[in-house]
């Protein structure tokens, strides 16, 4: 019996990963191309103004990045540090974890071409709708700062920024997802296996609109990042949950979860933080209910999983055996290869320099470490600074260092210290 279950449960996991691989690994490619030209200075360049045009750019400018709920948060404390305004840096806040080239790829894939199309449209209109209102809320006296500390000035050539994006598209990106995508595979699997078929019609066919709230209510406070909410999404359809009820998931997953939610607070404040979770939770519901009432969908079925890749199997064995291979890859490189050794940083460095040790709370991926470093290196005497991603461990080297107010920057950026 456990054996069997345990057979099923492998079987709609590899049955998963068959379908996501092709459309994934397109989306890293594509994600690196875009961090190519797409990066913080360009995006610190364009919001800046208490304005709709700064709005609307941060909201334009979201979309696209493959950045979850976690990551989005350093980066949008950088953009509130560089003179953002409350309602641009919400607007990146709320519509940026909500898509990304890679999950966009994926929901045409897993989805179908309706959920692509609405899920950045929904992103965009959410932002802007956003920003406008929390801008009429705010009666904060707004400075812009021309530059943001810690953004690399440097010329790369053409070679240099494509190994570059080659290299965030199929390792940075990855490792960044690796985690909550297998915990979205495991979850979906899951609720395939041992959800009925027939629960969902049988308990809340009879008042579908409960279920938009019911995601609602799970989805706030749960962390699930663009990409790996697909699958979860996929078998709760396939289960019987309405397409409306789906898209509030996947909108308002990704934007929200209980340690973001603590991190708005600080940077933006906690009036703002309520607006948010409120403009959030409205909007999602709101493209739930146009989704349910006026747009047909079919629901996938997970059978059809099974079968849809009998034609071309070896090319889908291939794609499906190196999207793995990535993913393994990835979750070394991030809890091995970049456990990051202090410069000088053991016993043997050079006395005549202060060292400094601090331990970070918060950091899940990449654009966490980049942040903290951006924060540590804009303090002045730092010579030299490691970051360690996996304990939270910040080592900083230099002479006459101000800990206070190295602390104080890294705070800035959405983080706290143990």
């Amino acid at each position: 019996m456990v054996v069997d279950y345990i057979s099923l449960f492998l079987s709609e996991m590899w049955s998963l990963c068959l379908n996501m691989a092709p459309f994934l690994l397109m989306g890293m490619f594509v994600s690196g191309l875009i961090s190519m030209f797409v990066n913080s200075r360009l995006i610190l360049k364009h919001i800046g103004s208490k304005n709709f045009l700064s709005i609307f750019k941060s909201t334009v400018l979201g979309i696209p990045i493959p950045l979850c709920s976690c990551g989005v948060i350093p980066v949008a404390a950088t953009l509130r540090e560089a003179g953002a305004s409350k309602g641009s840096t919400v607007s990146f806040l709320v519509s940026t974890p909500q898509t990304g080239i890679d999950s966009i790829f994926l929901t045409y894939g897993m989805l179908g071409p309706v959920f692509a199309l609405f899920r950045p449209l929904a992103a965009f209109v959410s932002g802007i709708f956003s920003g406008i209102v929390i801008n009429s809320f705010d009666d904060d006296l707004h400075h812009h700062l021309p530059d943001a500390d810690g953004v690399p000035n440097a010329k790369k050539s053409l070679i240099e920024r494509l190994e570059s994006g080659l290299r965030y598209g199929f390792l940075s990106l990855p490792s960044d997802i690796v985690v909550p995508l297998f915990q979205g595979l495991l979850i979906a699997a899951a609720i395939a296996i041992f959800i009925p078929p027939d629960f969902i019609a049988e308990y809340f066919s009879s008042s579908p609109y409960i279920m938009l709230f019911m995601m609602l209510a799970v989805s706030l406070p749960v962390y699930v990042c663009a990409t790996a909410s697909i699958p979860i999404a996929v078998v709760l359809m396939a289960k019987g949950v309405s397409a409306g009820a789906v898209f509030v998931f996947l909108m308002a997953g990704p934007a929200t979860n209980a340690s973001s939610i603590a991190v708005v607070k600080n940077i933006l404040g906690q009036k703002t933080m309520y607006q948010y979770l409120l403009l959030i939770s409205s909007t999602a519901i709101v493209f739930g209910f146009f989704l349910d009432s006026f747009v047909t969908i079919v629901h996938p079925t997970m059978s059809s999983f099974s079968h849809i890749h009998a034609v071309n199997s070896y090319g889908s064995l291939f794609l499906t055996i190196l999207f793995l291979l990535i993913l393994i890859n990835a979750y070394v490189y991030k809890y091995k290869g970049e456990v990051s050794k202090p410069t000088n940083g053991g016993n043997d460095f050079d006395r005549s320099q202060d060292r400094l040790s601090i331990v970070v709370d918060g950091m899940t991926c990449s654009h966490c470490k980049a942040s903290v470093e951006s924060a540590v290196y804009s303090c002045s005497s730092v010579e030299s600074a490691s970051v360690d991603l996996l304990t939270g461990q910040v080592i900083v080297l230099g002479s006459g260092l101000d800990e206070s107010a190295i602390k104080d920057k890294i705070k800035g950026k959405g983080f706290s210290l143990k």
